[in-house]
């Protein structure tokens, strides 16, 4: 969500807030001219990198059996034209 510094009154907060808002209602507020500049948001220095989790690789899939699963033609869902 993009945090913006309002340059005029918006509802109940005050010219200077700083506020969170949808892209949506960030763009309408751009347009109408109530947004004073975007807050770009300091990196936490504190904070450590999130860690890279690996996910196992997916099985390679099976080659499957056409002649011991054939599709009956009156399995209900299908329709044959």
């Amino acid at each position: 969500m993009p945090r913006i510094k309002l340059a005029h009154w918006y509802g109940d907060k005050a010219p200077g807030d700083e506020i969170d808002v949808d892209d949506v209602t960030a763009k309408a507020l751009r347009r109408d001219g109530l947004v004073a500049a975007p807050v770009v948001e300091a990196p936490q220095e504190e904070q450590a990198p999130t860690p890279v989790v690996e996910e196992p690789a997916q099985p390679a899939p099976q080659p499957v059996d056409t002649e011991t699963e054939a599709v009956s033609p009156s399995e209900p869902g299908r329709k044959r034209r």
